[in-house]
């Protein structure tokens, strides 16, 4: 009996490996037709008898020109070409968050200014105060009813609003500002209204009409797209052109060193860590929700970093240590600022003289 049983067994395993090849083989039924085109034959074209009329017949896939025999060979999908950037590209684009809007120039602040100037200039607006420290300019008051003439009026005058245009007189106060990333700036408008007569001196948190801000943030993205950076980088000497970071170094109640800087939290904490890596400090890590980089000033960052197996024999001897000589510096929001300061941890402060030069080289390296 078991020899019978072994004959069927090994014709059951024969009729199985013919079967797998019939169906999964070269010639099998389930092979791989992935390379089938390039055995394809180009048929000569359609035509239509002579006798009978028909409209042009064109080609739905056209195939190119010179067809070369395929290689027996997988083919290999070629790279892709890069993309080029369209001739439609522009250096300024409105953006919005929220309530707030700004420019968005992919210029940096001290090319942009002079040119934000000349706008002004052009548009025959009165500029009552500007600070190129502060990258600010605030202009005159405006009487639309009285200053209808003004080309910036005439562009305006749309956004005020039909119940606004009779007493009302407005103004504007224009802010550069670096932008979260390098070499890129956002400018600011903030609107204000009164009465005619009115002493209301006060600039508000938002402006009064929004209509106005956006209009005014259009006239200015067309007035750059148009107009030369060369141009008008030559209107303003170095000495005159903006900071590019609004930033003070000073002592809190406790005699403490403090970085001010006047932005929101995400601008500030993109900017201390792009001054961070100017000032070659290293970044052992850093907790974005806390707002703390943790460095080593002692450290640069372009030091080369100690291989696995120098991590692994000193993992034991130094992990104590390095927790210790670990530096935080951390962001703290208060009101419409961000603190900077420099501890040894959360409750501990550092020594003033060495966050004073860490503060200091992350002040210098902000513009």
């Amino acid at each position: 009996m078991k020899p019978v049983l072994n004959a069927l067994t090994l014709v059951v395993m024969g009729v199985g490996l013919s079967g797998c090849g019939y169906l999964f083989g070269e010639d099998g039924y389930f092979r791989d037709r992935g390379s089938d085109y390039q055995a394809a034959v180009v048929e000569p074209r359609m035509t239509v008898p002579a006798e009978l009329d028909s409209k042009p017949i064109g080609d739905l896939l056209p195939v190119p020109g010179e067809i070369r025999a395929g290689g027996t060979g997988k083919y290999r999908v070629p790279r892709p070409q890069g993309l080029s950037v369209g001739a439609d590209f522009s250096e300024f684009s409105q953006q919005q968050n929220g309530g707030e809007r700004w420019l968005l120039a992919q210029r940096a602040p001290s090319g942009l200014w002079p040119q934000v100037r000349q706008f002004l200039s052009e548009y025959q607006v009165p500029v009552a105060r500007e600070s190129a420290t502060l990258g600010e300019m605030e202009t005159g008051w405006l009487a639309f009813d009285s200053n209808a003439d003004n080309p910036l009026v005439r562009r305006l005058l749309p956004a005020v609003g039909l119940n606004r245009r009779a007493d009302g007189e407005q103004r504007f106060r224009l802010r550069v500002e670096p932008g979260v990333q390098s070499g890129t700036s956002e400018i600011k408008v903030l609107h204000m209204q009164r009465s005619q007569g009115s002493e209301r001196a006060e600039w508000p948190a938002t402006s009064d009409n929004s209509n106005l801000e956006r209009a005014m943030l259009a006239e200015l993205e067309t007035y750059l797209s148009q107009t030369g950076e060369a141009d008008s980088a030559a209107l303003s000497s170095v000495d005159e052109l903006p900071a590019a970071r609004r930033s003070t170094l000073e002592q809190d109640g406790a005699g403490n060193p403090v970085l001010t800087l006047q932005t929101d939290f995400n601008r500030a904490w993109a900017a201390v860590g792009q001054a961070l890596a100017r000032a070659d400090i290293l970044v052992d890590d850093l907790n974005r929700s806390a707002g703390v980089y943790y460095v080593n000033p002692q450290q640069s960052a372009s030091d080369d970093k100690p291989g696995f197996f120098g991590r692994l024999f000193r993992r034991g001897k130094s992990a104590d240590t390095t927790a210790v000589q670990r530096t935080q510096v951390r962001l703290t929001s208060v009101g419409n600022r961000v603190q900077v300061t420099v501890e040894d941890s959360i409750d501990t402060s550092s020594d003033s003289g060495q966050a004073r030069e860490l503060l200091r080289r992350i002040h210098d390296n902000l513009n």
